[in-house]
């Protein structure tokens, strides 16, 4: 299988919606969720309530939410807490990756009731899963009047970086102004996320690695823009899959380059068996907290 191959084999995966129906709700505060879920806080190995998790994230000046793309436990989840952060913390923004900057525009004005949400949706190439897993929260934001980030670079852009390097997107408008793809730890991962050994140097993984950050610099970017947003201290609340969070690499990095001061909480969802044994060492330090869900 080319390396092409795999990527778009894989993101296919991670979009794939299975049935998108939880076995019980999770609007309680039990840390045992039904044995649809445990939440661990990777400090103290302790489990903890939603109610826990929102009242220590609520310190923070931006919260990554790391998901699993098709895990419908883990979108209720984030959904949930989304609300109890909100409620403690009103003046708050929403940011997708999944919602791409090029929509900033219509998304603004269906939020604004300026179109309908049809017509926004009709100019906008939104996520096969948009529906089920993300427009609660877009939802929950426009009845409280929140903005809503559109954070992720295009996925044309995206497509041109991985074939032509970042001068095929040069003075593109939606393109992030610095993207910086240097060798490391998240670097050695995306290799192995490829099925490739970490020092793996080929051209062309060193092209879609490149792919990546675009995306990471993009979202990091959007989130520096929406801290600026007026009422001062306002919460960002990033919505990514895990893989641009996790270890506080991709787009938390990216971000804490352009603002080192910044109080940034990480959470991160890991499908398979709900026990808390599965925290070693490696996974503890991925994230604040790991929600342990019900695969799918």
């Amino acid at each position: 299988m080319t390396l092409a191959t795999r990527w778009t084999v894989g993101l296919a995966l991670l979009l794939l919606c299975a049935s998108c129906r939880a076995l019980y709700p999770v609007d309680h505060d039990r840390p045992d969720g039904h044995g649809d879920w445990l939440a661990v806080e990777t400090k103290t190995g302790a489990i903890v309530g939603l109610d826990q998790m929102a009242r220590e994230l609520a310190r923070c000046d931006v919260v990554f939410l790391g998901e699993e793309h098709d895990n419908d436990v883990g979108h209720e989840l984030q959904l949930e807490l989304t609300r109890r952060l909100l409620d403690l913390r009103p003046n708050a923004s929403l940011s997708f990756e999944m919602i791409e900057r090029d929509a900033q525009g219509g998304l603004d004005r269906w939020l604004a009731g300026l179109i309908s949400e049809e017509q926004f949706l009709s100019e906008t190439k939104s996520w096969p899963n948009y529906r089920e897993h993300y427009r609660p929260l877009v939802l929950l934001a426009k009845d409280r009047g929140l903005p809503v980030i559109a954070a992720n670079v295009p996925r044309p852009l995206a497509s041109r970086v991985s074939r032509g390097g970042l001068a095929a997107v040069h003075g593109e408008a939606f393109a992030p102004r610095e993207v910086l793809a240097t060798p490391g730890e998240y670097r050695g991962r995306f290799a192995q996320a490829m099925g490739k050994p970490p020092e793996t140097d080929e051209p062309g993984l060193s092209l879609w690695f490149l792919a990546q950050c675009s995306k990471d610099e993009a979202m990091a970017e959007s989130i520096e823009v929406g801290l600026c947003r007026p009422p001062a201290g306002r919460l960002v609340i990033h919505y990514c899959g895990y893989f641009h969070s996790d270890f506080r690499l991709g787009t938390v990095e990216r971000l804490l380059r352009r603002q080192p001061s910044l109080v940034v909480g990480v959470v991160t969802t890991r499908s398979g068996p709900r026990n808390p044994a599965r925290m070693d060492a490696e996974l503890a330090r991925a994230a604040d907290y790991v929600w342990l869900v019900k695969s799918q």
